[in-house]
C-alpha cells in the first residue's frame, strides 16, 4: 500500500495544482462579478494575459506584476491533495472529501483573507454538498455530520452574543457563523471542536503579533474566516471527515 501510495502523490498533487488555479481564478472573479471563462487579465494592471495564466502563473510582460497568491494557493492545494490521500488511501471516499472540502475551504479563505468577505455561495452549497457525502459515507457519518454542524451553530451564535455584549457591537460575521456550520458538517460532533481550536487559537496568535508590532489595534478585522477555513484544512487531514 505504502509503494502505491508513492506512485499517486504525484498524480494527486498535479490534480490539486490544476485544481488550485480554478480555485484562485474563482476567487478573483466571483467578487468582481467577472465572468469565470472571460479571457484572464493581469491582476495589477489589467492587461491580458494568456490562457493559460490561470495554470501557470507568470509574470505579467506589461507591469511585472507576479501573481504570489496564486502560486501559493496552487501549492497549498497540491500538497493538501497528495497529504489526503497518502493519509486516506486505503478510504478513497474520504480521500475524495477531504480533497474536495479542503478545494471549498481554501477558495473561502483566499476570499475572506483579500476581501474580508464570506460569500453564501460558497458556503451553502458546500454544506449541502458535504451532508450528501456524508450519507454516502454512512447513516452514522451523516448523524455526526447534522450534529456537528448544529453544535459548530450554536457555539459561534454564543460567540457571536458574547462579543456584542462585550464590544457593543459585532466581533463575528453572520458568514464566520456559517462557515463553523460547515466545519461542524463537513468533520462531524466528534472532530469539529479541535480543527475550530487550531484556526481559533491561529488567529489569536496572528492577532497577538500584530499588536505586538504595532500594526493592529483592538478593533482592526482580522480575516478570522480564513484561519477558520485553514485550521479546518488541517483537521481533516488529522482526524478525516465525519
Amino acid at each position: 500500500m505504502f509503494e502505491g501510495a508513492i506512485v499517486f502523490l504525484p498524480i494527486a498533487a498535479a490534480i490539486g495544482f490544476v485544481l488550485g488555479g480554478l480555485v484562485e481564478l474563482t476567487a478573483v472573479r466571483l467578487p468582481s462579478g467577472t465572468p469565470l471563462l472571460e479571457r484572464p487579465t493581469c491582476p495589477s494592471c489589467g492587461a491580458s494575459a494568456s490562457r493559460w495564466s490561470w495554470l501557470f502563473p507568470r509574470r505579467c510582460t506589461a507591469c511585472g506584476f507576479f501573481p504570489r497568491s496564486q502560486l501559493v494557493l496552487q501549492s497549498l492545494s497540491a500538497g493538501t491533495f497528495a497529504a489526503a490521500w497518502f493519509r486516506f488511501l486505503s478510504a478513497p471516499l474520504d480521500a475524495f472529501r477531504v480533497s474536495l472540502f479542503a478545494l471549498f475551504l481554501w477558495l473561502i479563505a483566499r476570499i475572506d483573507w483579500a476581501h474580508h468577505l464570506i460569500y453564501l455561495v460558497t458556503v451553502v452549497p458546500t454544506l449541502l454538498l458535504a451532508t450528501i457525502l456524508a450519507l454516502l459515507a454512512s447513516p452514522r457519518a451523516l448523524l455526526l455530520s447534522l450534529a456537528g454542524s448544529a453544535a459548530a451553530t450554536l457555539l459561534f451564535l454564543a460567540f457571536y452574543g458574547l462579543g456584542q455584549l462585550l464590544y457593543q457591537r459585532p466581533a463575528l460575521g453572520s458568514g464566520d457563523i456559517l462557515l463553523a456550520a460547515l466545519i461542524g458538517a463537513m468533520l462531524g460532533i466528534d472532530r469539529f471542536l479541535p480543527a475550530l481550536l487550531l484556526g481559533m487559537t491561529a488567529a489569536a496568535i496572528a492577532a497577538l503579533w500584530l499588536l505586538a508590532h504595532r500594526t493592529a489595534h483592538r478593533v482592526t478585522y482580522l480575516p478570522y474566516g480564513s484561519f477558520l477555513a485553514a485550521g479546518a484544512v488541517a483537521g481533516l487531514l488529522f482526524w478525516g471527515p465525519a
